[in-house]
């Protein structure tokens, strides 16, 4: 059944929402732990900066000097930043999506452009 969210708000490791037409207690306690999905287009992102996980998978990985790295196989998210985990010639490669690193992504060119900080890539590949 699709619903409108009217409000949202994190709380720990959840998420705390209020969905238009549901007012009683007993049917909104019926769907806690429900799994909810919208379409990607319907979501409204923070930022431009902001991509779904599913959207960075595949993408190309280059340096800012042309080396091609590979392409984003996964996508840890972690404490402070995530890491992309990039698999390519040269073997797989960590990198820390911070934007020291990452200096751009296209999702229409199916690339990320990434500047490495030094001792990062295995330069003897």
């Amino acid at each position: 059944m699709r619903r409108v969210v009217l409000r949202a708000r994190q709380d720990r490791d959840a998420w705390i929402l209020k969905l238009e037409g549901l007012e009683d207690r007993s049917e909104i306690e019926a769907l806690r732990g429900e799994l909810l999905e919208t379409p990607d287009r319907e979501v409204i992102r923070d930022d431009d900066d902001s991509f779904f996980v599913h959207e960075l998978i595949g993408l190309r990985v280059v340096t800012s000097d042309g080396r091609d790295l590979g392409t984003i196989a996964d996508v840890l998210q972690s404490g402070a930043a995530d890491v992309y985990v990039v698999r390519g010639p040269g073997g797989e490669v960590l990198i820390p999506a911070t934007g020291e690193v990452v200096q751009s992504i296209s999702l229409a060119e199916g690339r990320a452009v990434i500047t490495p900080l030094p001792g990062m890539l295995d330069e003897s590949k």
